[in-house]
């Protein structure tokens, strides 16, 4: 058994202290230390909890190795985005200055380095709904930036002030576009909507996609009180790797907990709860995290309930 904790005081995220503790550890999550370092942060029972998580997955059937599962969201951008913009992507707030196409192409190829899969693709049209998720609010309605969710529902975003526009389409392309998939980086169709400045939003135009795994098994006992769960992965850049936790509005030392295996990396969250009275809500924290080794081809789960977590798109 071996498991790694966040290792030292290491960043203020989103206002939150986030404090670590660590375990020596050698490469792959292989924790081999004498405990954590302070008794008022530990967190072994959540790190305890991942790692048999961690022990637990295997990806069942074939098409782990032969089909088509991403392994992040199908969306990305030709360009660069405002923050503005990026906001309205993320909020699903479209609007198109032309009417898409509604037939659907041929079948196209996505290729992996080990070989290619022929599917069937989405139209433009539809492609554009799965995008457009409604409108943005009246400006005069739009407050500061906040992440919250009541207990049990997703999370809702309100953007800063003044960022009150959605994204306009002025086109669509056929194109292609890199996803992270169970078979490693694959070239997969996508459709380039066109927005302003000759930039384009990309979103994956494959319309077979074989189902996600099932969860891993997660232990035969009752969750530490002090874990999180992880909402989703935000980025890898290089070892870091950055994801979100969901945390109680009282909640607070909120550590991120990472347990790493060659085949698989769990994240999860460490907090310490307020014993007065508190509401009920859901506050998204990000946390981020280096890793021992690059990430690679390895899925991200969550550790509390060993569901795959794809990377982030916009």
């Amino acid at each position: 058994m071996s498991f790694v904790l966040a290792g030292r005081l290491a960043a203020v995220v989103g206002g939150v202290l986030v404090v670590a503790l660590s375990a020596c550890a050698s490469p792959g999550g292989v924790g081999d230390g004498g405990g954590p370092s302070s008794p008022d942060h530990d967190y072994e029972a959540v790190a305890q909890w991942a790692a048999e998580v961690a022990d637990a997955w295997s990806p069942a059937g074939d098409a782990w190795r032969t089909g088509y599962v991403p392994l992040q969201e199908p969306t990305g951008v030709d360009g660069e985005l405002t923050e503005v913009e990026k906001r309205a992507a993320a909020a699903g707030w479209w609007e198109t200055a032309v009417t898409l196409p509604a037939d659907k192409p041929a079948a196209g190829k996505v290729l992996f380095r080990d070989g290619e899969l022929t599917a069937p693709l989405l139209s433009a049209a539809e492609a554009y709904r799965l995008m457009d998720l409604g409108d943005p609010p009246p400006c005069s309605s739009v407050g500061p930036s906040v992440s919250v969710a009541p207990s049990g529902d997703g999370s809702v975003s309100a953007p800063a002030g003044g960022d009150c526009v959605g994204l306009t389409v002025s086109g669509a392309s056929l194109a292609t576009m890199e996803m992270r998939t169970s078979r490693g980086v694959a070239t997969v169709p996508a459709w380039r909507f066109e927005i302003s400045g000759g930039r384009g939003v990309l979103r994956a135009a494959v319309e077979a996609v074989a189902a996600s795994p099932a969860p891993a098994a997660t232990p035969n006992r009752a969750a530490p009180a002090e874990m999180v769960a992880a909402q989703g992965v935000t980025g890898v850049d290089g070892l870091e790797l950055r994801y979100q936790l969901g945390v109680g509005a009282c909640d607070r030392d909120i550590t991120p907990v990472v347990v790493e295996r060659p085949h698989v990396v769990v994240v999860a969250g460490g907090v310490r709860r307020d014993s007065g009275e508190c509401t009920d809500q859901l506050l998204i924290e990000p946390v981020s995290w280096t890793l021992a080794e690059p990430l690679g081809d390895r899925p991200v789960l969550d550790g509390l309930n060993g569901t795959l977590l794809p990377l982030g798109g916009l």
